[in-house]
């Protein structure tokens, strides 16, 4: 190392001298794994959303113009196709 040229270390100093740099290396290594395993369940999550409100927007109807939403039967019915049921 730069810090230590021309000098012998003691197994001590050797660790501290290393293992800042290990466990940077270890830390940022397991959050890009953890980046990385989150993407498929945002995905997942990101489609299922797409899909109530599509499913919502299908089912609207001139029936419902005094109402501010979809109403929760409307929105049950487009949890149970978004889920398979």
């Amino acid at each position: 190392m730069a810090d230590h040229e021309g000098q012998t270390l003691s197994p001590r100093e050797m660790i501290r001298a290393h293992a800042y740099p290990l466990l940077a290396a270890i830390s940022s290594l397991s959050l890009v794994a953890i980046a990385v395993l989150m993407v498929p369940g945002a995905v997942r999550d990101h489609r299922y959303n797409r899909c109530i409100d599509e499913q919502i927007r299908l089912r609207a109807s001139d029936r419902l113009q005094g109402q501010g939403g979809p109403g929760k039967l409307i929105y049950l019915r487009a949890v149970e196709h978004c889920e398979g049921r």
